[in-house]
């Protein structure tokens, strides 16, 4: 051993006299979660505030005894990185695992620390780390998130009827929309005949309950991967991918029919209708959804102008 490795052992050994013998030292590193690994093969200690309670540091100085509490899901990766360190692989140890404390219930901890020196055979060292208890920073984190994602779903679909809104047809076309010239879409853009005079003869709330009961009559005729959305007021579209001009003609025949079986409350309103506009086509990647919606949306007004309670089609 060199002049140099036999000054560095003196340091150490006398760091290592302050961090374990001295009992305010070790007290105040217990408050901030400090802890202090002696590592080689005559001596292996470990500072108290890595291991959970004094019984267990008083019957057990094994590097690796920790480990045993540190959540099975979690044991063999923290496992690994702290032998990785240990052995002389690596020198930070860095992880998030969960601890038990107090022989019972899991926490959140947040470990780093660094091997701070080594001697020649490398596997023995001297390692300081700290360790910070997060768990409430990550109940805090999780609530953001949920939060977040409420929020970003509120944005994007309408509160009231359940189904996605104008803005999801805007922001989340790549999620119902395929332009690659090859997959055949279907685009209806439909609205309750007689809305205006629903909503004036039954009131707002009134008219909310026909809303309701509409949306419903859609969705029986939808299957799993069609989208219905409200555009605004009482208009609406339904996307058909992968559908042919035929397979489109048939739900918008089935929203019809289902859709009049609606029972309004007054004689004076008649039957309950839609009119639909129906475009069909294999987009093209120059083309979006509001490209085939115009061509929906004038067909709609066609279907109106023609009696209503109809669809018109047209297809590229």
């Amino acid at each position: 051993m060199t002049d140099k490795a036999d000054e560095m052992e003196i340091i150490k050994a006398r760091i290592a006299e302050v961090l374990f013998d001295n009992p305010k030292i070790a007290q105040a590193m217990s408050r901030v979660n400090v802890f202090v690994v002696d590592h080689h093969p005559g001596s292996k200690r470990i500072t108290a505030s890595l291991l959970p309670d004094q019984a267990a540091v008083e019957s057990d100085h094994n590097l690796y005894g920790w480990l045993e509490y540190v959540h099975p899901e979690d044991r063999e990766t923290i496992r690994q990185q702290w032998q990785d360190v240990m052995t002389g692989k690596r020198d930070v140890f860095e992880a998030t695992y969960r601890f038990q404390v107090k022989g019972q219930c899991y926490r959140w901890i947040s470990n780093l620390g660094t091997m701070v020196y080594r001697s020649d055979n490398v596997q023995s060292g001297f390692y300081i780390g700290a360790d910070r208890d997060i768990t409430e920073e990550r109940r805090l984190q999780q609530l953001l998130e949920e939060e977040r994602a409420r929020l970003a779903h509120m944005l994007i679909h309408d509160g009231f009827l359940n189904i996605p809104n104008r803005r999801y047809l805007d922001s989340q076309q790549t999620l119902f929309f395929h332009n690659d010239g090859q997959t055949p879409m279907a685009i209806l853009v439909l609205d309750i005949d007689n809305f205006k005079d629903i909503n004036t003869e039954l009131t707002h709330k009134g008219g909310d309950v026909v809303l309701q009961q509409v949306v419903d009559a859609l969705r029986g005729c939808l299957g799993p991967d069609d989208l219905l959305a409200r555009y605004g007021g009482d208009e609406f579209v339904v996307v058909l991918p992968r559908s042919s001009l035929e397979q489109s003609r048939q739900v918008a025949q089935c929203m019809i029919d289902t859709v009049s079986t609606i029972a309004l409350p007054t004689k004076r309103l008649g039957q309950c209708s839609i009119s639909i506009g129906l475009y069909q086509g294999c987009p093209q990647p120059e083309q979006n959804f509001w490209d085939y919606f115009e061509q929906a949306d004038r067909l709609l007004f066609m279907a109106k102008q023609a009696g209503k309670a109809r669809f018109e089609s047209g297809w590229l």
